[in-house]
C-alpha cells in the first residue's frame, strides 16, 4: 500500500523482517526449547515482583531476540509469555509501576535504542507469518493488551521526536501489511 511512497521505506523494509538468530538459523522446534524456560523464568520474577537481574547490554539484547522470535512464533504458550513481559516492560516509564523491581534496569537507562528496538516487535503482532500456525484468537486477545498498554504508556509519557517517528514508521509497516495481506500471504491465492 504504502510501498515505496514513504520516504521511510528503506528504513521501514530492513525492520519488517524478523532477523532473530533463533528464527533464521535454529530449527523452530529447538528454538521454542531454548526460548520458553528463559521466558518463563523471567515472567515468574515479574509475577513476584523480584529483581530481573539484566545488567548488561548483551543480556537485554538476547531477551529482545527472544521478543522477535517469541511474535513469530507458531507456540502459543511463547507468544502470550512474550505478550506479558512486554507489557510490563512497557511500564518503564511510568512512575507507579507495581513491577518495578521486574523491569530490567538497563531499559529504562538506554530508553530510545531499547524502546526503539521493542516498537518494531509490534510488527510481528499484526502480521500472519507464511506457514505459522498461531492460534489466531489467542494472538489478538494479546496483542490487543500489548496495544492498550502501549496506548497507557503514550498518555503518560513525553516521547523523544526519535521514539515518535519510530511509532510512525512502525504503524506504517502495520498499516502496510494488515491493508494489503494479498501481496504477502499465500493464504487469498
Amino acid at each position: 500500500m504504502y510501498n515505496g511512497f514513504c520516504s521511510y521505506d528503506s528504513e521501514i523494509r530492513q525492520h519488517t523482517i524478523c532477523h532473530s538468530p533463533l528464527s533464521t538459523i535454529v530449527p523452530s522446534s529447538i528454538a521454542e526449547r531454548i526460548v520458553m524456560p528463559y521466558l518463563t523464568h523471567i515472567y515468574e520474577l515479574i509475577s513476584t515482583n523480584r529483581p530481573v537481574s539484566m545488567t548488561k547490554d548483551k543480556d537485554l539484547k538476547w531477551t529482545l531476540e527472544m521478543f522477535a522470535f517469541g511474535f513469530t512464533c507458531e507456540e502459543s504458550s511463547i507468544y502470550q509469555l512474550c505478550a506479558n513481559i512486554y507489557v510490563e516492560w512497557l511500564k518503564v516509564f511510568e512512575s507507579s509501576s507495581m513491577n518495578s523491581h521486574s523491569i530490567p534496569v538497563i531499559l529504562g537507562e538506554n530508553i530510545e535504542f531499547y524502546w526503539s528496538q521493542m516498537f518494531w516487535h509490534l510488527y510481528h503482532l499484526f502480521v500472519i507469518h507464511d506457514e505459522k500456525t498461531a492460534d489466531l484468537l489467542t494472538k489478538r486477545m494479546y496483542t490487543h493488551k500489548v496495544l492498550r498498554q502501549l496506548q497507557i504508556m503514550i498518555r503518560q509519557t513525553d516521547l523523544s521526536n526519535y521514539l515518535w517517528e519510530t511509532l510512525l514508521q512502525v504503524f506504517l509497516a502495520i498499516g502496510d501489511a494488515v491493508l494489503s495481506p494479498a501481496y504477502r500471504s499465500s493464504l487469498f491465492y
